[in-house]
């Protein structure tokens, strides 16, 4: 198995195009062309993921934040990220960042945490879609499963899990075939009509090039008629955060106990609560979100003084559980899935999650004031 190949995988659960304009998931480090046995997953690249992934003789190391945010005016290897890039590049190690799109995919971030949570009747907080191009193309009847057979090879009518999708509707075509024509059907200088198909079929915005030559490729008429048309698809579970529900009221603080020794609280005192609205990592810019959306309480990490005065002024509990803690059953979830991909396509490829600690500690004062008692 080859880098490209695991890129490819990724891919297929954490589609790029979910990632927001600001990110930069994907390849930072490496040859996409590397072999690959052992695959080290982490939160972040640092000095000790990067010395957990050499130690484990991983070929690969995946975190969930990218190594590389902005362009790089240079690169000094006394300091990060140079030193980091040093690092890998000379012990032969490829670092692959799946951020935004695994945030917003149907099994990422917010999924794996709710999980922990048990929380049911999930819908995102913020509905995420990917670009696609509708082809439409108008095929003779009887002629439409070879163009089909080509088309799904040029990578078009992927919907979700599912491949090969396509829709068909008969209708008639019409045409006046040129003096100099070559025609399919008809005769020069006439007018003709036939039984026609209209195909359609989902197309990534990378592939509508490999999907145009397969038609004019494979398309029995001399001047076939096609076109393309923007979409934008929205899966199910796709989307940034989530709102759910326990399926009776829970004491909110032992179920965030569950995922995080410590956090802190702002708003009402939590009690017993039944819908939750989740955005794991630095999500208090969904506060109005989750509350317009009736969620009794929005946990998330990396709350500012001013989020947690906006939370208390709408009645909504705001808990903050830290970005690490948020952030990290999605790594494992990564993990988890990666595993289950690579068995479904006999690919014998081992899966590690680093032990990346977070990067707050938390202690106590020696001795509090009696208002901080």
């Amino acid at each position: 198995m080859l880098v490209k190949d695991v890129v490819r995988i990724i891919h297929r659960v954490a589609p790029p195009d979910l990632a927001a304009d600001w990110d930069n998931s994907g390849l930072q480090v490496g040859d996409l062309n590397q072999p690959v046995r052992k695959i080290g997953l982490a939160l972040d690249v640092t000095a000790r993921t990067l010395d957990l992934a050499l130690a484990a003789r991983c070929d690969l190391l995946l975190a969930h934040h990218p190594l590389l945010f902005k362009p790089l005016k240079n690169i000094l290897f006394d300091r990060e990220p140079g030193s980091l890039i040093k690092a890998a590049l000379s012990a032969g190690l490829s670092i692959i960042s799946a951020h935004t799109n695994w945030d917003a995919a149907a099994r990422g971030v917010a999924q794996a945490l709710a999980d922990r949570l048990e929380l049911t009747e999930r819908r995102p907080l913020e509905a995420v879609g990917r670009d696609f191009y509708k082809l439409v193309v108008f095929v003779p009847v009887g002629y439409e499963n070879p163009l089909r057979e080509a088309l799904f090879q040029a990578g078009a009518g992927h919907v979700g899990d599912y491949d090969q999708c396509w829709f068909g509707a008969p209708g008639e075509g019409g045409y006046c075939v040129p003096d100099d024509g070559q025609p399919f059907v008809g005769q020069r200088g006439l007018a003709a009509r036939t039984p026609e198909s209209r195909l359609e079929v989902i197309v990534p915005r990378a592939l509508a090039q490999a999907a145009a030559e397969a038609v004019l490729k494979h398309h029995p008429y001399e001047e076939p008629a096609f076109e393309f048309h923007e979409v934008k698809l929205f899966g199910r579970d796709q989307g940034l955060g989530l709102l759910g529900r326990w399926e009776a009221p829970r004491d909110l603080l032992a179920e965030v106990g569950r995922v995080a020794q410590n956090f802190k609280w702002a708003g009402p005192r939590p009690e017993r609560v039944e819908r939750v609205a989740l955005l794991p990592g630095s999500g208090g810019s969904f506060i109005r979100t989750a509350h317009s959306l009736g969620a009794q309480a929005l946990i998330t990490g990396d709350v500012s003084y001013h989020q947690a005065l906006e939370a208390e002024s709408l009645g909504l509990t705001l808990v903050d559980v830290g970005h690490f803690e948020a952030e990290w059953p999605g790594v494992q979830q990564m993990a988890r899935v990666l595993w289950e991909e690579f068995e479904r396509k006999n690919y014998s490829v081992e899966c590690e999650v680093l032990a990346q600690p977070p990067a707050w500690k938390y202690g106590q004062a020696p001795n509090p004031t009696p208002q901080e008692a």
